[in-house]
């Protein structure tokens, strides 16, 4: 699959619906969603806000749940 052909809008989307889903998660008590965010959420936005376009980082951002 060529990187330009891979719809960045919806895995953005995608992403930052599950990222929110975790945030919210985080009033309540017992539970804790601070290592889903900060090791897999933070590097993967990084990755993405940096400008980076692999198939890597689309299939990461897509699988995540």
């Amino acid at each position: 699959m060529e990187t330009e052909n891979l719809d960045w809008e919806k895995a953005k989307k995608h992403f930052d619906f599950i990222r929110q889903v975790y945030l919210d998660l985080e009033g309540f008590s017992g539970v804790n969603t601070s290592f889903a965010l900060d090791f897999v959420f933070k590097p993967l936005a990084v990755r993405y806000n940096n400008g980076e376009r692999t198939q890597e980082l689309f299939e990461e951002m897509m699988n995540v749940e």
